[in-house]
């Protein structure tokens, strides 16, 4: 009764703090909450329209293909959100359980353990669970509307998630507390998030590389159809949860109830049992491995990284500052000390050979198609600098974190900090972009002309977007961030998404016109006059105006900001 009685306080303290969240919101939230409300139902509608006319076209398919096919459609969706929360519940589960800074104080309070547990538990199942199941209902909503499903479906599928995403929660707790148990150490969640990356990547190359698209082309034979969807069957394991959804949901569908039925029963079951397992081992391993993980991360270090101590040589022979050449010399030793930073990298590996391999893939005898992504392709890779901005460039300022204050009462200038902020990471993002642009142009076999439009066209988008990126970076910092992501997802990372497709969008009409009457000149022959000249010299302006008015901005709230 007592361990019952500190479970609900602290659920009542957490109630009382998500209320105030919403109801007394900082006056940034509301602007967040807009944006993404706007982008989320966009999202919704996006994500709803795709999988009904997915369904409704591989409905369609002779030969009763359409069938097997949704029904893998299905298995392979299940089996991803599965692995998903799996992942996302061993990230949460670190944070909370172990590094949230307030479980100092709670394992201090004269409360019984049992309900931490109970309590972390919720919390991490909905960290793990929320942004995968409502990227998942808009899905079995179009699926029940085509099939034109009763109203038990949707009561079947709302009894039918929670086992499922509980079942994969406890997995991840169960093997956070065992690890933590064994192998307590503070670069923990480093080294499971550079393994998270490592499989995301992994998993991006795959599916592409399966080439789904030769299954739509229209010339293909029968034989074909049929091994192809040979090849696109999951291995299906009965004693899966992904596989007892998968058979629920579409037995329920084709009013095969008791088949379904006992999919939930399997589902309840399995949480069940497994609840039992992980109330057990919690209550014997989870103390014990707090305790460790704090004896390791308070401990002093053995010896002192001596690569800090001097500068390379090239980087003494760089034209900056000494106060730039410092602070640069310093972001790269952060950066290469944090794995669940830099292993983000085979992310960005999988995206550019998936981004090759689908110009590869492309139709190049088709000369309308091949200018056409000619003219697109800088705005394609425009998008790909966005978000590599995004994730790497915005969040550098707010990577200083607590020790911010260090850098005010340093003799460096805000001015000179900014710029070295850009000069870092201008310098590999125009390497991507120009990689890109070039191995695309040349796959596509443009001319000289585009050839040099798009080179120039990718530089000055590059320091478009990066000193956007910096500049906003700066004007919305979170220095009290436990994690990175935070940065990432807060409401200035999602302003400047915002801004830097706005500013890529009207790149690309810019750029169209001058790309239309070079075609034109090439193909339909005639002088070409001083036109495009005025489009290009505006494109330059906008570049470098998005460039410096946000380092402007960003300098200007770092200098009146207080610590």
């Amino acid at each position: 009764m007592l361990a019952m009685n500190d479970t609900y306080k602290l659920f009542r303290v957490r109630w009382v703090f998500i209320k105030n969240h919403f109801t007394h919101p900082a006056p940034d939230k509301w602007t967040r909450w807009v944006l993404i409300g706007i982008l989320g139902s966009l999202f919704f509608v996006a994500n709803y329209a795709f999988f009904y006319r997915m369904i409704r076209y591989l409905d369609e398919l002779p030969f009763r293909v359409g069938e097997e096919l949704i029904f893998q459609l299905l298995n392979v969706i299940f089996l991803t959100l599965f692995v998903m929360v799996l992942f996302s519940a061993i990230i949460a589960s670190l944070s909370i359980y172990y590094i949230s800074s307030d479980l100092d104080f709670l394992h201090s309070q004269p409360i019984s353990k049992d309900s931490i547990i109970r309590v972390r538990f919720v919390q991490t199942l909905i960290n793990a669970s929320w942004v995968v199941l409502i990227f998942a209902f808009p899905i079995f909503l179009a699926y029940g509307y085509y099939f034109e499903v009763d109203l038990g479906y949707y009561f079947y599928l709302l009894a039918s998630l929670p086992p499922f995403v509980i079942i994969p929660t406890l997995l991840g707790i169960i093997g956070i507390m065992a690890l933590m148990r064994l192998f307590p150490t503070d670069k923990a969640y480093q080294i499971l998030s550079f393994m998270g990356l490592f499989f995301l990547a992994g998993m991006i190359m795959f599916f592409r590389f399966l080439s789904p698209e030769k299954f739509f082309d229209k010339e293909v034979s029968d034989e074909a159809i049929m091994a192809f969807v040979e090849s696109l069957k999951m291995p299906e394991f009965g004693f899966h949860p992904s596989s007892w959804m998968t058979i629920g949901v579409s037995s329920w569908s084709e009013h095969q109830i008791g088949t379904a039925l006992w999919q939930l029963v399997y589902l309840y079951a399995a949480a069940v049992v497994l609840s039992g397992v992980f109330w057990w081992i919690s209550r014997k391993i989870y103390f014990a491995s707090w305790r460790s993980y704090q004896e390791v991360k308070s401990a002093p270090r053995d010896k002192v990284r001596k690569q800090g101590l001097h500068k390379p040589f090239w980087l003494r022979m760089l034209p900056f500052s000494p106060e730039q050449k410092g602070l640069f010399h310093k972001d790269m030793i952060v950066f290469s000390r944090d794995p669940s930073y830099w292993s983000q990298l085979f992310i960005l590996a999988a995206l550019v050979a998936v981004y090759i391999f689908n110009i590869v893939n492309l139709p190049l005898d088709n000369l309308v198609l091949k200018n056409v992504i000619s003219v697109l392709n800088v705005g394609l890779i425009g998008f790909v600098l966005s978000a590599l901005a995004s994730r790497f460039v915005f969040c550098t300022t707010s990577l200083e974190g607590n020790k911010m204050w260090t850098v005010y009462t340093s003799p460096l200038r805000m001015e000179n900090f900014l710029i070295g902020k850009f000069l870092m990471y201008f310098p590999p993002l125009l390497l991507i972009g120009e990689f890109l642009v070039i191995i695309s142009n040349l796959l596509l076999q443009v001319d000289a002309y585009v050839m040099r439009v798009s080179v120039i066209g990718v530089l000055f988008i590059t320091i478009g977007v990066v000193g956007m990126a910096v500049g906003m970076g700066a004007m919305y910092p979170k220095f009290d961030y436990e994690n990175v992501s935070e940065i990432s997802s807060g409401t200035g990372s999602i302003l400047f998404i915002i801004s830097s497709l706005i500013y890529i969008g009207v790149v690309l009409v810019l750029g169209a016109r001058p790309m239309y009457l070079h075609f034109k000149h090439k193909f339909a022959g005639g002088a070409m006059d001083m036109e495009p000249m005025g489009f290009y010299i505006l494109i330059i302006i906008l570049s470098l105006y998005v460039a410096i008015e946000p380092m402007r901005r960003g300098i200007r709230a770092l200098k009146i900001r207080d610590f």
